[in-house]
């Protein structure tokens, strides 16, 4: 027992040594509060798992099936095992937070979205569960709150936000999720765990923080603050609402949240108007007050009076996010009644109204479309509350409807006197009517969505009419250059450096290019007809400078097959009558002198064999060879009079010139080249076609285009606007330096509804920690 005594009385020091070495780093006020704070924590986290312990074990006797009641004894017996190990983590935790950093203050950076499955699973319930508790907490205890950040402000060198302030909610609330993360619970196990939390915890963080204030007061931290405070009470205070004229509310109840995001919502004031008393006590007030929930169809009717006076447009462009709560506590006031909201139904309200919040910020939308969009969050809210399936569904008609007018106006932009634009106007015609029409009967979806599709397949017809005009004539220039350039390359080796006739050098230049010309722009390079008619080029070329006499037998066979090919060219290429006889003859002048050179050539070598033999004869020497082989004899001894040899490039290397051709164009414009490991080279491999970017040239100007094709010949991409006009072409490698300098940015392409969806619960778990 002794020795027992001895360890843990080590482990104590241990853990002392390390809070004293951290405390020294702290002021002491701070300390104090920090130490007061972690066993007041403490206390209270050990009464949460006493109380979980009844209810999992009631819960488990009443479960309707055996594989939950097995999942709920297991949880009961697990944190009966470990409640201790993550009571005092949490206390740790929460003491660990006072050492604030820097980079624990950046709420606003964005996250990437999870990977996660149409939020009807597990962990939406978990993080909004969590995000309720934390923004009813900042709510009810924001004036301690407030006064705990201006002293700790005083005391510490990192400015103290709600994010990161040790006392704050979501500190509090973070600690206790990290330390219960590592348990293996069922999913009812831990919700009734971060019920009783709330509970236990979070309702009750006001006597922590009074008590915490009051020992800064002590320390002489701000004493004046709680003078302040008082006077503050003392005067009189403006009413949070008033009913306004004709009992309907007005445009001043709507919240300005210009450019908002998720995170900052999550940390936003959900509760506007809750607190009792307000107008003769009427208005929302706290679940479990009292006051019963409010029923979903008298929750559906109060937001429909709501939704028939949402605002028609938005003065001076301004994006607004509806603050529901607020304009609830409104319309309860106008009508003389008391109601709370279940928790269900609280949970749908600020998940819609943060979908909305990434809605009214995204980057793929223009200003005006998302202030059309915006109006449609009451609409969506009575979807969501009268809909379960809302969330889980994604092809429920709404979410149909939303990605398809966010699709259709990715690539729109606002200019001068947008409001007659067709799209805009059918877009806000669309919205009229939801909130005209809707009432509980998602079927006006359905026919909404119908509707526009046909509007939109008529625009984009149009479109498709001039965006394929465009593309064609890229496509044929692109077609005529590629094909100048592989004509190109094929007289350039055949012909350079060589003494050719002047009429040759006229077949090719004048036919034979032509010839190449049209068979590579009707059939390709990979075509047979391509591969003959190079093979002519080749063999007129060796006609005029095979070596003779040698030759002679095999050009004899060569040319009728040749005139033959030269005369098709002449007719594909619509030679006059007059050149082509005048060609023709000059090229049997060239042909006629080949051959008198080769019976030149051939007599010298039989003259100059039969010497040879009668020396030979009058010394009596033998011959090496008869005499009719004579002409083989003489040309051994006498090699001078053979023609030298010009060597042509074979068919496989005039292939490899052809297909290097387009490789010179860019190396000419002096862009820099790219290794083809380089991510931003391969990203233009991997560009779909009908993406949409965001193009800047310059600092002002930027604009939205669509990648409309791929001229394969020379490596061109061709952009176009929404209504399939060209803006934009880059080569390959132009565009992979577009992208590396952020001159061209891709769009998402996803689905609206999908993006926010999953940002939200991307950043509500980046945020509170994501739960196993």
């Amino acid at each position: 027992m002794k020795d027992s005594n001895n360890v843990v009385s080590m482990q104590g020091a241990q853990r002392e040594q390390r809070e004293m070495k951290r405390s020294s780093q702290l002021p002491a006020a701070v300390v104090a509060v920090r130490d007061r704070s972690r066993a007041l924590l403490l206390e209270q986290a050990k009464l949460v798992f006493a109380k979980v312990d009844d209810s999992l074990f009631a819960m488990a006797e009443k479960a309707h099936g055996q594989n939950e009641q097995d999942g709920l004894f297991q949880a009961l017996r697990l944190l009966r095992v470990e409640r201790r190990k993550v009571v005092e983590q949490f206390a740790d935790n929460v003491a660990q937070a006072f050492h604030v950093r820097e980079s624990s203050i950046d709420g606003d950076d964005p996250y990437s979205a999870d990977s996660l499955s149409l939020v009807h699973n597990d962990d939406l319930e978990q993080l909004v569960a969590i995000d309720t508790m934390v923004a009813s907490a900042k709510r009810d205890f924001a004036e301690p709150l407030t006064e705990i950040s201006l002293r700790l402000n005083t005391l510490l060198s990192v400015k103290i936000y709600d994010k990161n302030n040790p006392l704050g909610p979501d500190s509090i609330c973070d600690a206790f999720v990290e330390a219960s993360r590592g348990l293996d619970l069922h999913i009812r196990a831990r919700l009734t765990l971060l019920k009783k939390f709330e509970q236990l915890v979070m309702v009750n963080l006001g006597k922590l923080y009074e008590q915490c204030n009051d020992l800064f007061v002590e320390q002489g931290v701000l004493p004046s603050l709680k003078q302040q405070r008082r006077a503050a009470r003392q005067r009189p205070v403006a009413p949070a609402s008033r009913p306004l004229s004709g009992g309907v509310p007005g445009q001043g109840q709507y919240q300005s949240t210009t450019s908002p995001t998720a995170g900052q919502y999550v940390e936003g004031h959900v509760g506007a108007g809750h607190a009792a008393g307000v107008s003769g006590g009427h208005g929302l007030v706290p679940l479990g007050s009292g006051v019963a929930p409010m029923g979903a169809q008298d929750l559906l009717s109060h937001l429909g009076a709501l939704q028939s006076h949402v605002p028609q447009g938005y003065t001076d462009g301004e994006i607004q996010l509806l603050n529901v709560n607020s304009l609830l506590q409104e319309r309860l006031v106008e009508v003389r009644q008391s109601a709370a909201l279940a928790k269900m139904d609280s949970d749908v309200i600020k998940l819609v109204e943060m979908l909305f919040s990434f809605i009214l910020e995204d980057r793929n939308l223009a200003e005006p479309i998302k202030s059309q969009l915006g109006r449609l969050q009451l609409p969506l809210l009575k979807v969501a509350i009268g809909d379960r399936s809302f969330f889980s569904k994604g092809g429920h008609p709404a979410r149909k409807l939303l990605n398809e007018l966010a699709d259709a106006s990715t690539g729109w932009q606002a200019k001068d006197n947008y409001e007659s634009d067709p799209l805009f106007k059918k877009i806000s015609e669309v919205v009229a009517r939801v909130l005209a029409e809707f009432d509980r009967d998602i079927n006006i979806f359905s026919l909404l969505l119908e509707s526009f599709r046909e509007f939109i397949q008529r625009e984009r017809k149009r479109a498709e009419r001039l965006e394929q005009r465009i593309v064609d004539e890229a496509d044929g220039k692109a077609k005529t250059q590629a094909a100048r350039a592989r004509v190109a390359a094929v007289m350039d080796a055949l012909m350079a450096e060589r003494d050719l006739p002047p009429v040759v050098s006229e077949w090719l230049e004048k036919v034979w290019a032509n010839m190449l010309f049209l068979t590579c722009i009707k059939e390709g390079t990979d075509s047979e007809s391509w591969s003959r008619d190079v093979r002519t080029a080749r063999d007129l070329v060796w006609s005029v400078h095979a070596p003779m006499p040698d030759s002679r037998k095999q050009l004899l066979g060569l040319l009728p097959t040749l005139q033959e090919r030269l005369k098709a060219g002449v007719e594909a290429v619509s030679l006059n009558t007059f050149d082509a006889r005048r060609m023709f003859t000059g090229l049997k002048e060239v042909y006629r002198e080949r051959f008198a050179l080769a019976q030149r050539i051939a007599e010298e070598r039989s003259q100059k064999a039969l010497e040879q033999a009668r020396k030979e004869a009058e010394t009596h020497t033998p011959l090496a060879t008869p005499v009719e082989e004579a002409p083989e004899v003489a040309a051994v001894a006498a090699p001078e009079v053979v023609e030298p040899v010009v060597e042509l490039p074979q068919m496989e290397e005039l292939e490899q010139v052809v297909a290097a051709a387009e490789l010179h164009a860019e190396e000419k414009a002096g862009i820099e080249a790219m290794p083809e490991s380089d991510s931003y080279w391969q990203q233009t491999y991997r560009l779909a076609q009908g993406s949409w970017f965001e193009l800047k040239r310059g600092d002002e100007e930027q604009f939205r285009c669509r990648l409309a094709a791929v001229i394969k010949d020379i490596d061109q991409f061709i952009f176009v606007n929404r209504n399939g006009a060209k803006v934009a072409e880059f080569t390959r490698l132009e565009l992979a330096h577009a992208l590396r300098n952020a001159q061209l940015m891709p769009l998402d392409d996803g689905m609206l509804f999908e993006r926010a969806l999953q940002s939200v619960i991307g950043t509500v778990r980046k945020s509170r920690g994501e739960m196993k």
